[in-house]
């Protein structure tokens, strides 16, 4: 069972009048991700740089535009430039 599937598992119990905490003992996840709001991803600047720069250069990967975003002055991980490239579904043509 995925976190995802015991979170639902968890909200459907407490819909049907159980506490939180013991849906949460119940479904066996910790208290603490019952209570965890995720916060929104704010990398729509780099996801649109990373687009741009993936169309000038198509034969190059996400090393090579990690670096160019370096060489521009932004600090960005290179992981999180990976995390992007793949969403984006950029390919080295």
């Amino acid at each position: 069972m995925t976190p995802a599937e015991r979170r639902a598992a968890a909200r459907q119990l407490v819909a049907a009048q159980v506490k939180p905490e013991r849906a949460c003992l119940l479904v066996g996840i910790p208290r603490s991700t019952w209570y965890y709001r995720p916060k929104p991803r704010q990398d729509g600047d780099f996801r649109q740089r990373i687009r741009e720069l993936a169309l000038v250069h198509p034969r190059r990967g996400y090393r090579f535009i990690h670096a160019l975003l370096v060489q521009e002055g932004h600090r960005v991980n290179r992981k999180k430039v990976r995390r992007i490239w793949r969403e984006e579904h950029l390919t080295v043509t």
